[in-house]
């Protein structure tokens, strides 16, 4: 998977997470799991980033 790939897949899981927390019904435990979750793969994302853009290579 190349660097486009990876952060679009990663984007498109946190869409779905973030589109979860709209949902007025969730419990505080609930609600804090998925925005770990969405915390996670904002720290992933950022990883990714460093790894491509400090050191010019793509993921595979």
């Amino acid at each position: 998977m190349n660097y486009q790939e990876l952060i679009a897949t990663m984007e498109e899981r946190k869409a779905i997470l973030l589109k979860q927390l709209e949902d007025n019904k969730l419990s505080k435990e609930d609600y804090d799991t998925i925005q770990n979750s969405i915390d996670n793969y904002d720290y992933i994302i950022e990883l990714i980033e460093m790894n491509y853009f400090e050191r010019g290579q793509t993921i595979h």
